[in-house]
């Protein structure tokens, strides 16, 4: 194991490895006998990141220069999920720490939260049962929801979550649109999907629009005024990759003025939305505090993932999902 004389400090002579959030039976069984746990327990949210040499990271930290001139042992940061906005790449590679993320780890839980809050919003499922405990009546005929059967989807990306919501909605019977300029025509023939060059294009004549690309400078409020007036009069939304990528401003307005018909998120900005927060207590929108990911199975696979990136680096290897393969070996050299 290439963790050097540091680790000699620690228990057993084990490396050291580093949670940002209480650590539990699950994360200790997975590095049992394999490292020593830290995690942070007080006011502090890098307690003890000067003694790591892994960690095992959530979303709410930004990682750059300010946390890695805390961590001079660090050789390895892994990105519990497959988003890694909040990890500076570029700090990480003048520090010669390996940064990877857990790609495959919460896509079948993160695509099956989309679907369900797609089935909610396009049945009404918040708006009929607070209508039924405000006993208002006449259920049936103000109901007016989507079949979704012979509808349009529109997915903006196609990666991992986005293609495992094509292949559910399509054996539903939807019609499903894409934009990714990343994916390849193979990609598009394989999940059926209508291939858009632009997202304007993608939401034109969905009647139910899902978002799943990835946050960065470009794609910061992707969904604003603009695209949200391209899209058809009652079209839902449904966001569960980043809050981020939707102006929530603009998304109330839409919402107010019936353009859009209803939202579902998983996500939001910030996280999560505090007490009274206009899109909370609505009852055409449905919002989980980022939770997707979060099944038992999505858990478990998302932890296993992010253990064996850290630990394979620890061991002197170059972990498969790195994402800074240019910062190599880094520390380990």
């Amino acid at each position: 194991m290439s963790t050097g004389s540091d680790a000699a400090d620690s228990p057993g002579g084990l490396p050291v490895v580093w949670f940002d959030r209480p650590a539990g039976r699950l994360q200790r069984e997975l590095l049992e006998g394999r490292a020593q746990i830290l995690d942070v327990r007080g006011d502090d949210p890098l307690e003890g990141i000067d003694r790591a040499h892994g960690a095992i990271v959530g979303a709410a930290i930004r990682y750059d220069r300010a946390v890695y001139e805390r961590a001079p042992l660090l050789k390895v940061i892994a990105r519990a999920g497959i988003g890694f906005d909040n990890l500076d790449l570029d700090d990480a590679t003048e520090f010669g720490i390996a940064a990877c993320n857990t790609p495959d780890g919460p896509t079948i839980s993160t695509a099956e939260q989309a679907v369900a809050l797609i089935f909610a919003i396009t049945k009404g499922l918040k708006e009929s049962a607070l209508r039924l405990e405000a006993a208002e009546g006449d259920y049936w005929a103000r109901h007016g929801h989507l079949e979704l059967a012979g509808s349009t989807l529109a997915l903006v990306g196609l990666g991992r979550i986005g293609g495992y919501v094509a292949r559910v909605m399509s054996a539903v019977g939807m019609e499903i649109v894409a934009y990714d300029p990343y994916a390849g025509d193979e990609r598009f023939a394989e999940l059926g999907a209508q291939r858009a060059a632009t997202p304007n294009e993608a939401v034109a004549d969905a009647h139910v629009v899902s978002v799943h690309a990835p946050l960065s400078e470009s794609t910061h409020h992707l969904v604003n005024a603009e695209l949200l007036a391209a899209m058809r009069d009652g079209v839902y939304l449904v966001n569960t990759s980043r809050g981020g990528l939707v102006d929530q401003d603009a998304l109330l307005a839409a919402l107010d003025a019936g353009k859009v018909r209803g939202a579902g998120l998983d996500v939001t900005e910030p996280e999560p939305l505090p007490p009274g927060h206009p899109l909370l207590g609505r009852p055409d929108v449905v919002v989980t505090p980022h939770v997707a990911s979060a099944t038992v199975a999505g858990r478990r696979r998302i932890f296993t993932h992010a253990v064996s990136e850290v630990m394979t680096a620890l061991d002197g290897n170059q972990p498969p999902n790195m994402l800074n393969p240019q910062a190599w070996p880094g520390h380990n050299a």
